[in-house]
């Protein structure tokens, strides 16, 4: 018996190239991931910004709290005639002189803690109490400026006085005596 003769057509081997297309998509990838990777720390620097943003304006809002809170002290001190009214001057306020919030001769009134320490708190969390003064408007004996002036708990100064952390909120009023 006779087999079939079968043919098989066996195509001739190629050397095949290197193929470029395995390269480029490493490329690629590696390129995403870079730009993945610049985007997350963006996205992690804005979250912390946001933060020291925040937390600047809670302390900011708590030094303008203190220093309501010394202001509405000293105008009651001046109706009920509790705290000293410092002598008009014109050409030199009270409240615009350092020395008269700083120093050995100072004048203006620091609040104890019992002053501007709500029942609810244990504790003010400032290191500076907050501090006021009143003065004769140059323009009327029955008219007084009340100036105050509130610290951020984060509050520090060099020894001038000079502000070097921390917030400072500063706030006035005028009292008319009827």
């Amino acid at each position: 018996m006779t087999s079939p003769h079968t043919h098989t057509h066996i195509k001739p081997h190629r050397a095949q190239k290197p193929s470029t297309q395995r390269g480029v998509t490493l490329l690629i990838v590696l390129i995403m991931l870079v730009v993945i990777g610049l985007v997350s720390a963006s996205a992690m620097r804005q979250a912390a910004n946001a933060d020291l943003i925040s937390n600047n304006t809670r302390l900011e809002q708590l030094a303008k709290q203190f220093a309501e809170t010394a202001l509405r002290f000293c105008e009651e001190g001046v109706k009920n005639g509790t705290v000293q009214i410092q002598a008009a001057n014109q050409a030199a306020p009270a409240w615009k002189t350092f020395g008269n919030w700083e120093g050995a001769s100072r004048t203006a009134l620091n609040l104890g803690e019992a002053d501007f320490r709500s029942a609810a708190q244990t504790s003010t969390g400032t290191n500076r109490a907050p501090q006021c003064m009143a003065e004769f408007s140059p323009l009327n004996n029955n008219t007084f400026i009340v100036t105050a002036r509130g610290f951020s708990p984060d509050y520090q100064a060099d020894a001038n006085g000079k502000t070097q952390r921390g917030a400072v909120v500063w706030l006035q009023s005028t009292l008319a005596r009827s």
